[in-house]
């Protein structure tokens, strides 16, 4: 990771005691680079795994998404340039494109996904042409080396902490599938559950799958797609309760990433599956800024 250093494991004893299990939570939100949660520790992996610094970065997401964040913040720190194809409604979240464009990123945004890939190739082709180093990282940061970086930290943090359960939010399908890959390594291995921030089960279970295959392990891929409320970057009260929840026990959640995560965890407690007193780690991946921008 980014100097060396990673995220903390905290004892959450107020929503432990409120939920009626021993909670600890990896909180990826404070890794040591603002606002990115989990896409710094996959995109710091993948940079760190190409031949040569690029001139140019491509990559895509939602207008809002922290992977695309994320990635515009390192090239300016690193100083190489970013390209964002980005898509949702440009004139409701101008809040998103403002902070992009503090970055120097510039982007397309486009209406229709089915002109993410070809927007994509073109501007490759354009950059390319140049005669610029262009590395192009699929959405999400979902990636091999990104796998690898939570399977690395999955096999520490389980191997020192001994949870029965881990819960993560799946989107992509790196950051689950590596963890999953990193559990499978270990002989007193804990059931690994991903709760779906935007994917029915059949798209997202075949891409933490293959994220596992990545990080050298096939596993039978626990995915759940019961808490979608809405989709990506929607929600209803029923995910609102369970940020509300979070914030008040003192652990910040949003609505399009961890509340999701937590209203499944929450409900694997209520109906006994995960049992009283279990210790269950829930790992953070971020979301803080898409709560400021939706007004919180």
């Amino acid at each position: 990771m980014i100097d060396g250093t990673d995220s903390p494991v905290q004892h959450l004893r107020r929503l432990s005691a409120e939920l009626g299990v021993e909670l600890l939570a990896k909180r990826d939100d404070l890794l040591p680079f603002p606002l990115g949660g989990n896409k710094v520790r996959k995109l710091t992996a993948e940079l760190a795994s190409l031949d040569a610094a690029p001139d140019l970065v491509i990559s895509n997401g939602a207008i809002a998404s922290n992977h695309c964040r994320t990635l515009a913040l390192l090239a300016a720190e690193h100083g190489f340039r970013s390209h964002l194809v980005l898509h949702g409604d440009r004139d409701g979240e101008t809040r998103a494109l403002a902070l992009l464009d503090a970055t120097g990123a510039t982007y397309d945004v486009v209406s229709d996904p089915a002109d993410i890939a070809p927007t994509i190739d073109a501007r490759h082709a354009k950059a390319a042409a140049r005669g610029d180093r262009v590395h192009v990282v699929a959405g999400g940061c979902h990636t091999r080396a990104g796998a690898i970086a939570y399977r690395d930290a999955a096999v520490a943090v389980i191997s020192a902490h001994r949870p029965a359960w881990v819960v993560v939010a799946s989107g992509t399908g790196a950051t689950h599938g590596g963890i999953a890959a990193g559990a499978a390594q270990l002989a007193d291995r804990p059931r690994v559950v991903g709760v779906s921030v935007g994917r029915i089960a059949e798209r997202g279970t075949a891409a933490v799958a293959e994220a596992a295959r990545w990080a050298g392990a096939d596993v039978d891929v626990d995915f759940r797609d019961a808490y979608l409320d809405g989709g990506y970057g929607r929600h209803t009260a029923a995910t609102a309760s369970v940020v509300a929840l979070g914030w008040k026990n003192g652990l910040p959640l949003d609505h399009t990433y961890t509340g999701k995560a937590m209203a499944g965890l929450r409900d694997m407690v209520g109906t006994g599956e995960i049992a009283p007193g279990a210790r269950v780690l829930f790992w953070h991946t971020g979301g803080l800024a898409n709560y400021l921008l939706e007004g919180g």
